[in-house]
């Protein structure tokens, strides 16, 4: 058989490998999809979407939003398939698996192994890895728009480098297209900017023969974007935003983002178990160079698909992908606290291409003996990475909003009123209480009312004054009722001082009390006099 018949038998071979992968993550993904509740952010997804379309538009030019692309993308599918807990998760899980096949694309420019179906076979590896991934797993089973951050990412670093490696102007156009998408789904995804320019850096000597292309390129960014950066810029210095945040130490950043991208995010599990993980990456990382050249075997293919830059620079090039976004990040922390660890969930794909190439190099480190330990340390990474994605799936993780909500109004009576705290659950609980069609929110105050918001006593006022200010909104909000339902939801952020519970403990004798995961729901009955 001719070298080329037998390599395109290999990639025809790859390829069918990639596709029955990408089916086994689609089926991992949708086991227990509607397992846990809807958590905060996602009911707001499907309010944010299907409330007026220009509120919605809005966000576009709102300050301190974002993912307003998200919603807009969501309205359609949710007027087609309805807002069931289903129909929102299912386009996580749907989208998810594009990143897997990028993954395989942006592999195979940076990678070797391209063709065999063993363990030196990067791309592919890394894709399964990918595939496996609990903290992927997760986002890919959550209705939110992190799912579909990674996969413009990879869009975006794909046509990077299809751009760079042809120079076509078409290309240029696609990655500025596919870039601006990204950003506009996510507005902290525009770090992607800075590490590709790092890229063009490290890109040596085919820098010098696509500067021009590229120059313009982030011409047709900046100019677009300078009303929107200077917005940022100011909420970003003006001392009287609040992000929300607390600020988090780089220690617990790195700590927090290791496990993570380690896969043992939830796992109660030891830490040692993630050192076999971390050696691999480090492995990759290291000794990688050695392994990132082109195989003989595949030197047909690095004609037409190999980024050319030496190996060395190629690995720089990931760990400026994985380290990059966490320094840039942390360092506008410093000015305003913004981290929030899946707001990187895009690194993810960085982790697992150093860590499919620490395998490789454990794989051709040695005899038949480093193939049995490269093995090992693969089924150990694979069950490890399996158990915790199944538990994670099948623990409760999430507040428990839909148990909550369904406990209470199944038992509530007309004339009882509902104390919800925080405040925002009243998005919840009109959801729960619908028949989750095209807009579960039409006419959900009929099945909310009576309702009161819980009171916010982070107000800095001193504890006999902020008690004097809660009796009275407390007997204002429950004149004329006997009973009173509470749903308490991260009520430390709105009452910390607990001033409401206090009141309620005064002045009601506590009839019944039920706890879920993240939430408690009591009813109370009022007193005409002190209890």
């Amino acid at each position: 058989m001719a070298m080329d018949e037998r390599k395109a038998l290999q990639d025809g071979g790859e390829r069918v490998g990639l596709l029955l992968l990408i089916l086994a993550a689609f089926g991992w993904r949708l086991a227990g999809l509607t397992r846990q509740s809807l958590w905060r952010d996602e009911v707001d997804v499907i309010w944010l979407a299907l409330r007026p379309l220009a509120e919605t538009a809005s966000m576009f030019v709102a300050p301190a939003q974002n993912g307003p692309l998200y919603f807009l993308l969501m309205r359609p599918w949710f007027a087609l398939a309805g807002t069931s807990e289903y129909a929102l998760r299912y386009t996580s899980a749907l989208i998810s698996l594009l990143g897997i096949g990028l993954l395989w694309q942006v592999a195979r420019r940076f990678l070797p192994g391209h063709g065999r179906m063993n363990l030196a076979n990067t791309p592919l590896l890394a894709a399964f890895l990918l595939a496996l991934h609990p903290y992927q797993l997760w986002y890919s089973q959550e209705g939110k728009m992190y799912a579909l951050v990674v996969v413009l990412t990879l869009a975006s670093t794909w046509a990077w480098l299809e751009a760079m490696r042809l120079g076509s102007p078409r290309r240029w156009w696609l990655y500025l297209i596919v870039t601006s998408i990204c950003i506009y789904t996510h507005l902290l995804a525009a770090l992607i900017l800075p590490i590709h320019f790092v890229w063009f850096l490290l890109a040596a000597p085919l820098n010098r023969q696509r500067w021009r292309g590229y120059g313009l390129t982030l011409t047709g960014f900046v100019l677009p974007y300078l009303p929107l950066i200077w917005w940022q810029w100011h909420y970003l210095t003006t001392l009287d935003y609040q992000t929300g945040y607390a600020f988090t130490p780089f220690a617990d950043v790195l700590r927090v983002l290791l496990l993570d991208h380690a896969g043992a995010a939830l796992s109660q599990r030891s830490i040692y178990w993630i050192v076999p993980v971390v050696f691999l990456v480090l492995g990759g990382l290291l000794v990688g160079a050695s392994e990132g050249g082109v195989d003989t075997e595949s030197e047909f293919l690095s004609k037409r698909q190999f980024l050319a830059v030496p190996p060395a620079l190629r690995m720089g090039m990931l760990a400026v992908w994985l380290v990059g976004p966490v320094l840039l990040l942390h360092g506008v922390s410093t000015i305003k606290p913004l981290f929030v660890d899946r707001y990187l969930i895009w690194i993810g794909p960085a982790f697992v291409l150093l860590l499919a190439l620490g395998l490789r190099v454990v794989y051709h480190s040695g005899g038949r003996w480093a193939r049995l330990v490269a093995g090992l340390l693969l089924l150990f990474v694979v069950g490890m990475w399996t158990v915790n994605g199944w538990e994670q799936t099948v623990t409760p993780n999430k507040t428990q909003l839909r148990e909550a909500v369904t406990f209470v109004a199944e038992q509530r009576q007309p004339d009882q009123l509902l104390i919800l705290q925080i405040p925002h659950t009243h998005y919840a609980y009109r959801y729960y209480t619908s028949d989750f069609g095209v807009d579960p929110f039409a006419d959900s105050e009929m099945r909310l009312a009576p309702w009161a918001e819980g009171l916010w006593t982070q107000n800095g006022l001193p504890d006999s004054q902020a008690r004097v200010e809660v009796d009275n909104a407390m007997q204002r909000a429950t004149v004329g009722f006997a009973e009173v339902w509470v749903i308490l939801v991260e009520a430390g952020s709105w009452d910390g001082r607990r001033l409401m519970d206090e009141w309620l403990d005064t002045h009601a004798t506590l009839e019944e009390k039920q706890l879920f995961h993240g939430i408690e729901a009591r009813r109370y009955r009022l007193c005409n006099a002190s209890c």
